[in-house]
């Protein structure tokens, strides 16, 4: 029935589109190409690019869509980012931390329409003027900024369950001034579903929730350059986000003790509003030497987070008479400062030296306020036990040095990046000083081969919310309290790289090792009161060693295919969950995609991607598969573009997540959004 359903879409646009007019011209969008030997706009080797326009399936979805068009690269359905077996890959917007992409990335990326984004690179081996951050490597996301003199491009979507979407682009270009602006706004109606059985020593507790809401998101950024110079640009950049979105949802509580007996049954309902909000304001100054190699790069950025969530909850018996009420509320609060200012000099003999430095400054503000309602006097009453007041703030200094030295076809790098580190959370104040070395090596003996072996070292730092031992109670299906006793998690990483490319065909296999000391990783246990509370902790030191491939063919003029997958072996020090010695699993993913110019205007795509059982702390998360197609059709001399794009065909996302320790076993599933439909109207000037 699915399949046939998708068919019969698929054949009722082709019909409507198929009676236009067809001009054999070059396809173009947004100032990018589509190349028959790059698939969907995957480009790159090491470094995999993925052009959002000309990516079909996703083009109309969310950035987390996106996302998993990049090999190794994967999102559950929470937003959450796997890269190479790692989900505390770093991430940064247009080269910039932000406090958006922390804590509640998840929540932004099934929420970003991917169309406001023109770029989206994976770098297992980052550039040192980058900051050490994240495990796997570094996640950049780049929003849209035309190259030609004037461009004017407006965007209008609508998809099934109440989703609306519409934004433009705008491009200018003018002796010494360059303008660009950018909006999107997106609305959708969203449901989801979460059932969990854990079972301990005094019985089987079970969970049922059914929740729906309706997220509201807009985005807008805006670009202004001037050439001071010939050699001198100034530019200013401006963003605003914010998502507004309001929840119900009625969690149906039954315990039974180990004789199979209901001891208690409870429906919780839940009223849910939350809004988060971020700005960020920027300049930057690039002045160029004689030398076309030589520059020099001052970034500063200022950005800020605001999230908010205000809850009701009602607790009703069987009967559904009301037998308590109480409520909630949140408010967080980000201030991040990045100052950057980077050095490149090249000098005779095929030698290249970077320096530069790196500074951040961020605080953070985070408060709860809790109250129960007495039924019997019709009175708030504040509660101090659900309530907290907390304050973190972090400063890291960084200076870095590295040269790069070319022979005939061998070119290598060495550098070091060396960072002061002072953070404070509540009473407690730690400081650190860490290098963090990386060494390169590269041979390219043509254009066609190039082979390259990389060692670089990075950190994964604990946020503030993650050090607040305060427990967060607001969402009753994932309870979460802060460990301040956490430490860094350090990364040494080595892969070896190849890539050929030919004219119709690109292979770039990898293998890589990564050592974890201190790895954060996130555990459960169950409270006296049938709380399920998850907290990080340091597991100890572990390995993670796999081997990665990509590659894309152009067998005819009008067909391109692309396949990727990522196998490794991860390890896990199961002794801080109960187990009496380290774990491990093999776990991989798998991608495939096809894309097939139908006529000189009208494109097909379509892709899938294979995720296998992944290894937890205490458990597992069951594999998933996903299926995804996309077509457009150009009109008005390819002015105009109809995109459809249908989005987990199959309702195959669903998350399953085991745990089995001798005190806890556990099941929990969770799913959102059956499948997803949209059509998308682009209009170009």
């Amino acid at each position: 029935m699915k399949k046939y359903l998708f068919l019969s879409l698929f054949a009722a646009f082709h019909c409507i589109v198929s009676a236009q007019s067809l001009a054999d011209t070059v396809v173009s969008l947004q100032g990018v190409e589509v190349q028959g030997v790059r698939f969907a706009g995957l480009s790159g080797g090491e470094v995999k690019r993925l052009q959002t326009a000309n990516n079909l399936s996703s083009v109309t979805g969310t950035a987390a869509d996106a996302f998993r068009q990049i090999p190794s690269l994967t999102t559950d359905i929470e937003g959450g980012v796997t890269f190479r077996g790692s989900n505390k890959t770093g991430m940064l917007w247009n080269g910039v931390p932000y406090g958006l992409l922390e804590e509640y990335s998840g929540d932004v990326l099934i929420q970003l329409p991917a169309i406001f984004l023109n770029t989206i690179s994976a770098a297992p081996y980052p550039s040192i003027g980058q900051i050490p951050d994240g495990d796997a490597g570094l996640l950049n996301l780049s929003s849209t900024f035309p190259s030609e003199n004037r461009f004017v491009q407006a965007t209008l979507g609508g998809g099934w369950n109440e989703r609306y979407n519409g934004g433009w682009t705008l491009g200018w270009n003018s002796g010494k001034f360059h303008l660009a602006s950018n909006f999107n706004r997106r609305r959708e109606y969203r449901e989801r579903s979460f059932r969990k059985t854990t079972t301990d020593k005094t019985g089987t507790a079970e969970m049922n929730n059914n929740a729906a809401a309706r997220p509201d998101v807009y985005m807008f950024d805006g670009l202004i350059g001037y050439d001071v110079t010939p050699n001198d640009l100034l530019s200013a950049y401006l963003l605003r986000h914010q998502t507004d979105y309001s929840r119900y949802g009625a969690i149906h509580n039954t315990k039974t003790n180990p004789a199979g007996e209901v001891v208690n049954r409870m429906l919780r309902n839940r009223y849910n509003d939350q809004r988060q909000e971020a700005y960020a304001a920027e300049l930057r100054w690039q002045h160029r030497f004689s030398d076309p190699l030589d520059r020099l790069d001052v970034v500063f950025n200022y950005n800020n987070f605001l999230y908010d969530e205000d809850n009701d909850y009602k607790n009703q018996n069987p009967a559904g008479a009301t037998v308590a009420q109480d409520n909630l509320f949140i408010t967080q609060e980000k201030d991040y400062y990045y100052l950057t200012a980077a050095y490149q000099k090249n000098f005779s003999g095929n030698a290249l030296l970077k320096a530069g430095y790196i500074g951040q400054w961020r605080d953070e503000r985070q408060t709860t306020d809790a109250a129960n309602f007495n039924l019997s006097q019709e009175i708030w009453t504040p509660n101090a036990q659900k309530s907290d007041a907390y304050t973190f703030s972090r400063t890291t200094q960084l200076a870095y040095a590295s040269l790069e030295k070319q022979w005939e076809n061998i070119t290598g790098e060495a550098g070091v990046q060396g960072e002061y580190s002072s953070q404070q959370a509540r009473d407690t104040k730690n400081d650190r000083f860490y290098l963090y070395p990386r060494l390169r090596l590269s041979y390219r003996p043509n254009n066609r081969d190039a082979l390259s072996l990389n060692f670089i070292q990075r950190v994964i730092r604990p946020t503030g919310t993650e050090l607040n031992d305060f427990v967060n109670i607001s969402d009753a299906t994932h309870i979460i309290q802060g460990n301040p006793d956490l430490k860094e998690e350090t990364v040494s990483s080595l892969d070896l790289t190849y890539t050929l490319n030919l004219p119709a065909f690109r292979l770039s296999p990898a293998l890589y090792y990564r050592h974890k000391a201190n790895r954060i990783l996130e555990t459960a246990r169950q409270t006296a009161d049938d709380k399920t509370i998850w907290q990080k902790g340091n597991t100890g030191n572990s390995g993670i060693v796999g081997a990665e491939l990509s590659a894309s063919w152009t067998p005819l003029r009008h067909l391109s295919l692309g396949l990727s997958g990522n196998i490794f072996r991860d390890e896990i020090d199961g002794r801080i969950a109960g187990y009496d010695s380290k774990k491990s699993m093999i776990c991989g993913d798998l991608k495939g995609a096809v894309n097939v110019h139908i006529t000189a205007n009208t494109e097909f795509q379509a892709d899938a991607f294979y995720i296998s059982d992944q290894l937890t702390p205490q458990g597992k998360i069951k594999s998933r598969y996903t299926v995804n197609a996309g077509l457009s059709h150009y009109l008005l001399q390819r002015k105009l573009r109809l995109n459809l794009s249908l989005n987990n065909l199959f309702d195959s996302l669903e998350e399953v997540t085991l745990i089995d320790t001798p005190d806890l076993q556990m099941e929990q599933v969770r799913n959102r959004d059956a499948r997803v439909s949209w059509l998308t109207l682009t209009y170009q000037l």
